[in-house]
């Protein structure tokens, strides 16, 4: 952490901080002078991701899905650090299946995550920015499945589209309070949750992992998977100063995927 880092002094407040995408978007907001608060279903691996993080990072057991926790999620932050400037709202869960054959109550589970914990994220934490006074940033993690659909992607899909249009509600309505919102959709990220799309169809299609990794690669202009931490810079920019005039927009970080 380095005098003039784009965040010195800011808090933030990180779902599904645990691995992945929440993870890598943590380790660089420290690496330019952020603490973080990372909230994560998994308790055992956040509060060990905490500790890898180091000095600047924090954890807390949370389920979005529930808004007694977010509640109390918040209240610890800002007993920890005084303060939030920046949330990510980040957790989310993946079902791959045709449409036809998604059982509805497997649906409602990923808009209860994806999409309605987002919801109740971004309406907690934006209520305690508004009485600070000193504005803020809201980030959200959609996906290329939130500008467009794809097979097998119902589920997950309608939740992250749902999210674009959220932040641009939000996006609307805070700025007046110098709260800037904003969503990153994610491509094809090298992740724990693309390895489980690889299994999962994988055993929809009949192929091999390898063969669905492979196929899906050749599509990819770049040529690979994206690493997070090419990843994460688009959070860090979204976050800071550098940022101060974007709000309501939906940035792709595909690696070409969608001109390709």
């Amino acid at each position: 952490m380095g005098e003039g880092s784009l965040l010195d002094g800011k808090v933030a407040f990180i779902t599904g901080g645990a691995q992945g995408i929440g993870l890598a978007v943590a380790e660089a907001f420290i690496e330019h002078g952020a603490r973080v608060m990372i909230a994560d279903i998994n308790s055992d691996k956040v509060d060990r991701s905490a500790k890898e993080l180091g000095k600047f990072a924090r954890a807390l057991p949370l389920d979005v899905a529930d808004e007694a926790q977010t509640q109390q999620a918040l209240a610890e932050t800002i007993s920890a650090y005084g303060k939030v400037d920046i949330v990510v709202p980040n957790a989310g869960i993946l079902l791959l299946q045709h449409a036809v054959d998604t059982d509805t109550a497997d649906f409602r589970r990923v808009i209860d995550v994806n999409l309605t914990g987002a919801f109740v994220t971004c309406k907690i934490f934006a209520r305690q920015m508004i009485d600070q006074g000193a504005g803020g940033r809201i980030i959200l993690t959609s996906s290329l499945f939130g500008l467009r659909g794809g097979r097998e992607n119902a589920a997950y899909s309608a939740s992250k589209f749902g999210m674009v249009g959220l932040m641009q509600c939000l996006a609307a309505e805070l700025a007046g309070h110098d709260i800037l919102v904003n969503c990153v959709c994610p491509g094809q990220m090298d992740t724990d949750m693309m390895r489980q799309l690889f299994r999962d169809r994988a055993q929809l299609t009949g192929q091999t992992e390898e063969e669905v990794r492979l196929s899906l690669e050749s599509r990819i202009p770049v040529g690979h998977l994206g690493p997070l931490n090419h990843l994460a810079g688009t959070y860090v920019y979204l976050a800071s100063s550098l940022s101060r005039y974007v709000t309501g927009q939906s940035v792709t970080v595909d690696g070409g995927w969608q001109i390709g």
